[in-house]
C-alpha cells in the first residue's frame, strides 16, 4: 500500500499523487488551505473539489492531520 498523503503538508505536485486529484484540484487545495488554514474532513475536502464522485481508493491515502503550528526550536537556540 502507498504512504499516506497529509493534505495540509503536501505541496500541489505531492497533492498529486492522491487519485482523483489532477492540478487544478492541487491547487485549489494548495489555494484554500492558504486562504481558510486545515482542510480538516472528508465532507470539507468533498465540497471543495465541487461534490465530485470521490474515489475510495482516495479516502484510503488521505491524511487530515493538521499542519503543526510551529517549528521545534534548534539545538542551543
Amino acid at each position: 500500500m502507498a504512504d499516506k498523503v497529509r493534505i495540509n503538508l503536501a505541496n500541489a505536485y505531492e497533492l498529486q499523487e492522491l487519485p482523483g486529484i489532477g492540478p487544478e484540484e492541487a491547487e485549489a487545495i494548495a489555494a484554500f488551505r492558504a486562504e481558510h488554514g486545515p482542510i480538516t474532513d472528508r465532507a470539507q475536502l468533498t465540497r471543495l473539489l465541487g461534490q465530485q464522485p470521490l474515489a475510495e481508493a482516495l479516502w484510503q491515502r488521505v491524511d487530515f492531520s493538521a499542519a503543526e503550528t510551529t517549528a521545534p526550536e534548534a539545538p542551543g537556540a
